[in-house]
């Protein structure tokens, strides 16, 4: 659509200048709709509305070296590309890099991305944060928010930003409460039982015990071999690291709780008359699932659910039912009552002990048993 045409008495006005009932000149700015005060006078109005006026038409042109060095042009939305690239250089996951890609959809449309890196206050990101925690919620809000502090991290690294101005580190992390319920040790083994009355979902019942006496995750239990076993080890590289989290499990580790049974007896029970190199497989056809095969990702969560479902664990008021993931907390929660936290977090392959204390927190389902040694 072609611009409306200008009135013949303003036919010399330059862009973006305007005037009201009372006679005063005023500025918008084109790019964000900011208005400016200039005062009555048109002569000296008109000459520094010409003047912004040809600043932002040169910064629409090419930007020169020094300002990209600088960041002093670059926005907000524009850095989003670059950061991308950045972030993919690291050889992530391709699950991290979809929820990369996910969060800079978002980001994008932050009232702040058409800014320049350097001029982003810590106040606009709170205010689009508070809007976000309103509509969505605590725990995705907080997501962003340690995405933002790694984006401007990054800028710093780039010389966008001086170092020590990061935006968003001053901003308060908004509180979220986990929803899912933890999963207990009875809760389990009833699952488990109901598991093995199958015959043809007798996997699901060792897919589950194989992961709770090793403590990985669904991915690395779906993909152990029996060739992964050798000179008395499970060997793992797990593959949420990219294979850079590298594993020798013993496996006579085991749990008293689960009555001394070890990862060597949970292994040999693998081994029946099924042709497989995968230790969870199927045992039988159905559908179009074949013996010998790894089951889907996706069947891992679903016969815990059905299982789980089953066993009528239900869970507490305002929370959810414990997925298959929870039996990796409960595996951290076992082993560091019978072995201690440093053990847990090495079984794990966590690299940080706050990541597996999060893991044994049991969210108030567990009872903890004051202990009083001996005189």
């Amino acid at each position: 659509m072609a611009a409306r045409r200008r009135l013949a008495a303003r036919r010399d006005w330059p862009d973006n200048l305007y005037k009201n009932g009372n006679d005063y000149y005023w500025f918008r700015n084109p790019s964000t709709g900011e208005t400016f005060g200039l005062g009555y006078d048109f002569k000296v109005a008109a000459a520094q509305v010409r003047t912004v006026n040809a600043e932002l038409e040169r910064r629409k042109g090419e930007t020169s070296l020094l300002q990209r060095v600088l960041g002093a042009d670059m926005t907000f939305s524009a850095w989003c590309k670059r950061y991308e690239e950045v972030y993919c250089e690291r050889g992530n996951s391709p699950k991290s890099e979809q929820i990369l890609r996910g969060h800079l959809k978002i980001i994008r449309d932050a009232p702040f991305a058409n800014k320049s890196v350097p001029n982003i206050e810590p106040k606009e990101i709170g205010d689009w944060l508070k809007t976000n925690t309103a509509a969505v919620s605590a725990s995705h809000t907080s997501r962003l928010r340690s995405r933002l502090i790694d984006m401007f991290n990054e800028a710093i690294a780039e010389g966008l930003i001086k170092p020590g101005k990061n935006p968003v580190v001053a901003l308060r992390n908004p509180k979220s409460e986990v929803s899912r319920d933890r999963l207990t040790l009875d809760e389990f083994l009833a699952i488990v039982a109901e598991a093995k009355k199958q015959p043809e979902t007798v996997w699901a019942a060792r897919a589950f015990i194989l992961a709770l006496i090793t403590g990985q995750r669904r991915e690395d239990v779906k993909g152990m071999q029996f060739n992964d076993v050798k000179d008395g080890f499970l060997w793992v590289e797990q593959r949420k690291s990219q294979g850079r989290t590298k594993l020798k499990i013993p496996v006579s580790t085991g749990l008293k709780a689960l009555g001394g049974l070890t990862i060597e007896d949970v292994i040999r029970e693998c081994r029946d008359d099924v042709v497989s190199k995968y230790l969870i497989h199927h045992v039988r056809h159905k559908g179009t699932a074949k013996p010998g095969l790894s089951p889907k990702l996706g069947s891992f969560s679903t016969m815990f659910s059905t299982y789980r479902d089953a066993a009528k664990v239900v869970a507490a008021e305002g929370k959810t039912p414990p997925t298959f993931h929870e039996i990796r907390s409960l595996a951290a929660r076992l082993y560091g009552d019978e072995f201690g936290a440093e053990f847990a977090q090495a079984l794990l392959g966590h690299q940080t002990a706050q990541m597996t204390a999060l893991y044994r927190d049991s969210r108030g389902r567990e009872w903890n048993e004051v202990k009083v040694k001996p005189a």
